[in-house]
């Protein structure tokens, strides 16, 4: 498991990077962007915009985008369950070894205490073999998901450039009505075709808007505020529909963690067979904990079912909520600290999202 620590001042989320630092930048006046003027051409029996074409191959292209997101979290979806099998193991193994360690406090014969310590030599190398792997999978973990966020941000920028794209259309539209210069490039064209042409929205850039308002409705944002407390980012969480509580928010915990009595408190308590897990914790010990399934987790208006949280043991008396990567995950994110937010975005249809409450 990674450790569970409070994030720092400057916070890696989903592949964007916000830090106190950038506070300064608001203070550097932008640069006007120019509105590129629009070219008339001569298509078919109508006069358009040549710009039109950007937009029927920013609308082609989202259909391409979207299928590269549900592509790219195949391969984040089978490394989380071969993490999920080491850990496991891990934590079977770390059992063992305690059981092994207390025969030999009571053997009373060499052979005996032989097969043991080369039994307790085996799994220790066992064990080695396995965090080493971990290592890796882990590695390929954080690889996997930055492929899968660029795939997502990819989508979500290609809409945002085909709306700007659409209201410059719209608008190019709207001023030809009242601008000679335009009229009369207008009639230039209608001179040279030598037949008539009209100059008016297309049936097809029509459709095309009418598309890009769906694709926009698959792509939903939000910004949620957030207590800030020196540098941690508190999120107000609900848990099972029914139960509020504030998280620590963390993107370097893998799972949400709760303190032992805050889970009791939320129907959460561990049972004799729940999977145990080992949990690193601030001060570089580890302690054991267990596994449970939250049926709902809501931050603001996105949700999450069946999410995997660890249930730390009653000795973790002053550990804090963290809200981790089995809910932050699910999404793109990012946290600003200049302004205390974490920003939302899910793809609806991304296989890997959670939902968003109407």
């Amino acid at each position: 498991m990674r450790t569970l620590t409070p994030i720092a001042v400057l916070i890696f989320c989903g592949g964007w990077i916000a830090a106190d630092e950038l506070k300064g930048s608001a203070e550097t006046p932008a640069a006007t962007e120019q509105t590129p003027e629009l070219e008339m051409i001569v298509a078919g029996s109508s006069i358009v915009f040549a710009n039109e074409r950007d937009l029927s191959r920013g609308i082609s292209d989202a259909g391409t985008l979207k299928r590269k997101v549900k592509q790219a979290s195949a391969p984040l979806r089978q490394i989380q369950q071969e993490i999920n099998r080491y850990e496991s193991g891990m934590v079977q193994a770390e059992q063992q070894l305690v059981n092994l360690n207390a025969q030999l406090a009571n053997v009373q014969d060499i052979a005996t205490n032989n097969r043991l310590v080369g039994a307790i030599n085996n799994l220790q190398g066992q064990m080695s073999l396995a965090r080493k792997s971990l290592e890796v999978f882990k590695e390929q973990e954080n690889q996997a998901r930055a492929r899968l966020n660029e795939a997502r941000e990819a989508y979500v920028e290609n809409t945002l450039k085909m709306r700007k794209l659409a209201d410059q259309l719209s608008e190019g539209y709207k001023k030809a009505k009242d601008s000679p210069e335009m009229q009369e490039k207008v009639k230039a064209l209608i001179a040279d075709s030598g037949k008539e042409l009209k100059f008016e929205k297309t049936s097809s850039l029509l459709n095309n808007f009418r598309k890009l308002e769906d694709l926009e409705k698959s792509v939903h944002k939000e910004k949620i505020s957030l207590r800030r407390d020196g540098n941690t980012f508190y999120a107000t969480v609900v848990i099972n529909g029914k139960h509020t509580t504030e998280m620590v928010v963390d993107s370097g915990a893998s799972v949400i963690s709760l303190p032992y009595e805050l889970a009791v408190s939320m129907d959460l308590k561990p049972e004799p067979n729940d999977k145990r897990v080992m949990i690193g914790i601030a001060d570089g010990s580890t302690i054991t904990g267990v596994l449970k399934k939250i049926s709902v987790v809501r931050v603001g208006t996105f949700e999450v079912k069946d999410v995997e949280c660890a249930v730390l043991g009653p000795e973790a008396v002053n550990a804090t909520p963290l809200l981790g990567m089995t809910f932050l995950g699910e999404f793109q994110f990012q946290l600003d600290a200049a302004d205390s937010t974490l920003g939302i975005t899910q793809i609806e249809g991304d296989s890997t999202s959670g939902s968003r409450r109407k």
